[in-house]
């Protein structure tokens, strides 16, 4: 099977974090787990190598890897994993997106890196030791915010709608508004970086939503072109956001997400 690798939105510089070789996996509702060093995951029977197909130069062309099956057991299914890396970047991975994917020949993995041969980005940054790849002919399908590279830690949880229910749309809200698309996107897109109105854990990127909504200061047309190539809109030197190319985002799918973000505003005046 072939890998397609693909970034995340943010990068960071490395921090000791990154180093110390241990992965946290975390069962829902469990306060403790297990941590796995990069021996102990090599030692699982389900290891295997693993060929990349796509991006070899960042952690390939061969790498080391387990099923994400491996370490999050057989119990209770949760409704997602939570996946968090060092800098701060945490994807919700619906467990519906594992059986979907499942469903067209692709599965979730947990690279390993080889620490005489540690793995960096084209603009060198560590992304080691762990990185969350997918494997099979139609991995491109999954979205780009669901590969995690610097990868710490796994956490079995419920939705976040539950977690967060200021997340969530109003029942009332007819199901062909095009915010229930954008919703669905903010939790896979969005919310790995960012926080709105203080719902999430994220820290990459602003609150969208406090102290003033997105949308009040970002006309569609903006907000397109800030999704698209936040650094032809504003940069400053620590500015991390990539774009996001039509092939990840859709021009529909930012109108839906800006919609979404409409909805969820909670009429902060601009000063």
């Amino acid at each position: 099977m072939a890998v397609v690798m693909m970034a995340g939105a943010y990068g960071a510089p490395a921090t000791a974090a990154t180093q110390a070789g241990t992965l946290a996996v975390t069962a829902a509702g469990q306060a403790k787990g297990q941590a796995y060093t990069r021996a102990a995951l090599l030692a699982l029977p389900q290891r295997r190598t693993v060929t990349l197909a796509v991006d070899p130069e960042h952690i390939g062309p061969q790498v080391e890897a387990v099923p994400l099956a491996a370490v999050t057991g057989s119990g209770t299914t949760p409704d997602v994993l939570r996946l968090e890396a060092v800098d701060g970047f945490v994807a919700e991975l619906p467990m519906d997106t594992v059986t979907t994917a499942a469903g067209y020949g692709v599965q979730p993995w947990i690279a390993i890196e080889d620490p005489v041969r540690p793995w960096h980005s084209a603009q060198g940054e560590d992304l080691g030791p762990f990185v969350l790849v997918w494997v099979g002919g139609n991995a491109g399908r999954i979205g780009q915010e669901q590969w995690v590279d610097r990868l710490v830690s796994i956490q079995g949880e419920t939705s976040a709608i539950a977690r967060w229910p200021g997340l969530g749309l109003p029942a009332t809200l007819p199901r062909s508004d095009p915010a229930w698309q954008g919703q669905t996107l903010f939790l896979s897109d969005c919310m790995p970086c960012h926080r709105l109105n203080d719902n999430g854990t994220a820290d990459k990127g602003p609150d969208l939503g406090l102290p003033v909504n997105a949308v009040r200061y970002l006309t569609p047309a903006g907000f397109h072109a800030l999704v698209r190539n936040p650094r032809a809109l504003r940069h400053w030197p620590a500015a991390r956001m990539e774009g996001f190319p039509p092939a990840a985002l859709s021009d529909a799918d930012i109108d839906a997400i800006h919609a979404y973000l409409a909805r969820l505003d909670k009429g902060t005046p601009l000063q």
